[in-house]
């Protein structure tokens, strides 16, 4: 596994909030050794925060009512603590407050809550990840990102920004690596996915929501989301951008779904539905997503889905339109 600083540090206090406090000095990080961004940004490389991207802004999503990085992540006057390296939670129920990390955060308990955090995790393997065995992780109002780089793939990239098993993540913002969110039972709410990475002659397969190793599983909910599916790091930049694979990559036979409120842009096809190999789950819910057309005209490179099947049990597909348009879209 890659990682920034051999430094890690194990946290395991029963029923106390790991605060940064407000009476912390904030310990800034001296990021001058880490290579420069190669993409215009709002804030200097030394700052040690995510690259802000210039084309994507014209989307402008919270004006319309959806996320964005005016609405999410960190609460304003946040005072942070720092640390370098990987982070380890191993007490059930531990809440995690005002941490800047540079590395990663691996949870290894139940009933965890990580809020009100940056992770900077260019290079890792992934910025927060429940471990297996593991349930109840809940993180909301972060900031995890990782800033690529053209000429460094073993690096900058990372393969997922927030993953595990029953996970809810909410109000983050998340962008500059390969996948976003890996999980298949998770709730999914309020989050700005956006800007993510690929290097030419390197098999990556950028996704909003990945959900691969979760073939069958029920109980997914992504709601009022703006995922962006745009590759915008690595080899590429925002003027020169590729479609990312998706905005939603559901795996085979998934189940009681939801997938309502969305904003949506790019990607191949910006939805891959559970029935890619024709398989009919039962309660698969679509239903009042926008798809922008801001990148393509169908949303997606090809279009805006592709494996639903409208003939499965209790299938609902309503209330979807272009963004730009309100035209109807079927699945």
């Amino acid at each position: 596994m890659r990682r920034l600083s051999s430094a890690a540090l194990s946290l395991a206090l029963a029923g106390t909030v790991i605060s940064a406090g407000a009476d912390s000095q904030p310990r800034f990080l001296n990021d001058s050794a880490a290579p420069a961004p190669i993409h215009e940004s709002t804030l200097s490389p030394s700052s040690a925060r995510p690259i802000v991207w210039t084309q994507l802004s014209a989307l402008h999503p919270s004006k319309i009512g959806f996320p964005d990085a005016t609405t999410v992540g960190p609460a304003a006057g946040t005072v942070f603590r720092d640390f370098a390296g990987e982070l380890e939670i191993h007490q059930d129920g531990a809440v995690i407050d005002g941490w800047r990390v540079k590395g990663a955060i691996t949870v290894d308990a139940n009933n965890v809550t990580i809020r009100n955090c940056e992770v900077n995790a260019t290079g890792e393997i992934w910025g927060i990840s429940l471990a297996d065995g593991h349930s109840g992780l809940k993180v909301t109002n972060c900031r995890v990102y990782a800033v690529p780089v053209a000429d460094d793939y073993d690096g900058t990239h990372t393969l997922t920004g927030i993953g595990g098993d029953q996970i809810e993540v909410g109000f983050s913002d998340i962008s500059g690596v390969e996948n976003a969110i890996s999980t298949g039972n998770g709730y999914i709410h309020d989050n700005y996915i956006h800007d993510f990475a690929a290097w030419d002659g390197r098999d990556n397969h950028t996704d909003g929501l990945q959900t691969y190793g979760w073939e069958g599983a029920g109980g997914l909910r992504v709601i009022h989301n703006t995922i962006i599916g745009i590759i915008t790091g690595g080899t590429y930049t925002p003027t020169r951008y590729l479609a990312g694979s998706s905005a939603i990559a559901l795996s085979e036979a998934m189940h009681d779904l939801t997938i309502d409120g969305n904003l949506f842009a790019g990607g191949t096809y910006a939805l891959y539905g559970p029935s890619q190999k024709g398989s009919s789950p039962k309660s698969v819910h679509v239903t009042n997503n926008s798809f922008s057309n801001y990148y393509f005209p169908n949303c997606g490179q090809f279009g805006f889905s592709d494996g639903f099947n409208p003939k499965a049990p209790d299938f609902v597909w309503s209330g979807n339109v272009v963004h730009e348009t309100g035209a109807i879209i079927g699945p």
